[in-house]
């Protein structure tokens, strides 16, 4: 099915581009949501007339999605949720949450502008995706945490202090040995005061020859 869009569609083309699409597509999709017409004569010779206009409406468009991109990447998102202790979601962030979350800072957006790379199930700080307009998108950062009081994520928390304990632990060892003390059992240094002991006591024949 030929047709001609009314604006640029990813990986099909710019506004006024001639393009080959599946009939469902075009039929269902593009031309009802009105980014395109069916390539007739007829239509071709109406998007020439209104072509000027519609060049305008979109640059309009995309200067009003820029300041939103701009309101949108100065947000800090944070959503709370309950979580096992290995920081498993109980359920998961989906795109309507998003959007209600980013509407509550005053910008609308429907769940459709937001696209995620996987679906969020765990706590953790993520990328979103947003699609503002066809030429404008953006990345923002999604902060996913038990409790507003959180900074990090607790699997993050939990991972620095198991990491400092391990590598404090491995410091000490590696200063003892280099400095050549030797790292000693408790049973081993009994055995050595024992010997010295006997040692120093030593019988009244011993010390007489």
């Amino acid at each position: 099915m030929e047709i001609i869009l009314l604006q640029k569609i990813n990986k099909l083309g710019n506004i006024g581009d001639t393009v080959e699409v599946k009939p469902g597509f075009g039929r269902n999709y593009l031309i009802p949501s009105g980014k395109a017409l069916r390539a007739t004569k007829e239509n071709k010779e109406v998007f020439e007339t209104t072509k000027a206009k519609l060049l305008e409406k979109n640059k309009d468009e995309i200067e009003k999605a820029e300041k939103i991109r701009v309101d949108v990447e100065s947000l800090n998102l944070i959503i709370v949720r309950s979580a096992s202790d290995t920081g498993l979601l109980y359920g998961s962030v989906t795109t309507r949450d998003i959007a209600n979350l980013i509407g509550e800072n005053g910008i609308t957006l429907s769940r459709r502008q937001i696209a995620l790379d996987k679906p969020i199930k765990e706590l953790g700080l993520f990328d979103v995706s947003i699609i503002l307009h066809p030429e404008v998108a953006s990345k923002i950062k999604l902060k996913v945490v038990r409790s507003l009081g959180d900074t990090t994520s607790d699997i993050e928390d939990k991972k620095n202090v198991d990491n400092g304990s391990d590598g404090t632990n491995l410091q000490i060892n590696e200063s003892l040995l280099e400095d050549g003390v030797s790292l000693k059992t408790e049973e081993a240094i009994s055995e050595e005061v024992k010997v010295e002991t006997s040692s120093e006591n030593g019988s009244p024949e011993q010390s007489g020859t």
